[in-house]
């Protein structure tokens, strides 16, 4: 007689999804999480109160949320599922505290990290616009660096970005990332990235007040973070 030994079905429901589609509030706090972590890693875990008010600042976030507890809750406990999220407990902490697993999905340096962060607090955003940012999060480049680290992300065999058409009245063109579905306020129209052995020529037109949006920018960041340092020493 002949057997056949077939090896049993493989359980893959605990595998992480090879597609993304978080909602706006699961996005939020995967890029609060991520902004923590790189702009005050000293806060990071964050605690669940620490979180909700992190998403909703009103600070370095388009758009502005007013989330409840109970909606941060669900959404972490989905994050938490779906492996995008993971509790942990510290010796002596009152309340357990929460970080991101991006690297459980998608494998990402520095530069790719901040500028991923920042398109999910923020929305699309041009080259330009992320320059100063990114700079709060530990990347200090300039807009056409910046660009190429985007267009790399739009070529990967999982694209986490896209380029948008220009609205009427906008200079350059803006990105967005793909881990979920955009806002209303932000919708467009996405264009194919070509690949080119070099970015897009950025724009150098002056803005009004050069330097000011980005000095007023820098002061929310640093008083952003000092409130979040100060909430952690409350033992919060």
């Amino acid at each position: 007689r002949l057997w056949v030994l077939l090896d049993p079905p493989r359980q893959i429901g605990n595998l992480p999804s090879p597609m993304t589609d978080l909602d706006r509030t699961q996005q939020r706090i995967v890029g609060v999480l991520l902004e923590k972590e790189l702009a005050v890693p000293d806060s990071y875990p964050l605690t669940e109160n620490a979180l909700v008010a992190g998403c909703n600042q009103k600070s370095n976030r388009d758009p502005e949320m007013a989330l409840e507890t109970f909606e941060v809750e669900g959404a972490l406990n989905a994050l938490m599922s779906s492996e995008w999220a993971k509790s942990s407990t510290v010796s002596g902490a009152r309340a357990p505290r929460f970080s991101h697993r991006l690297e459980a999905h998608h494998s990402l340096e520095l530069p790719e990290k901040a500028i991923l962060c920042e398109l999910l607090v923020r929305g699309p955003q041009a080259p330009g616009a992320l320059k100063a940012r990114v700079a709060r999060l530990g990347y200090s480049s300039d807009p056409v660096s910046i660009e190429a680290v985007l267009r790399e992300m739009a070529t990967r065999h999982e694209p986490l970005v896209e380029q948008l058409a220009r609205r009427p009245r906008e200079r350059d063109h803006r990105w967005r990332h793909l881990l979920g579905p955009l806002d209303s306020a932000h919708e467009g129209h996405a264009e194919p990235v070509a690949i080119t052995n070099s970015p897009a020529p950025i724009s150098s037109s002056a803005p009004v007040a050069p330097g000011l949006l980005e000095r007023v920018e820098r002061l929310e960041d640093q008083v952003s973070d000092l409130l979040e340092q100060v909430r952690r020493l409350s033992g919060d």
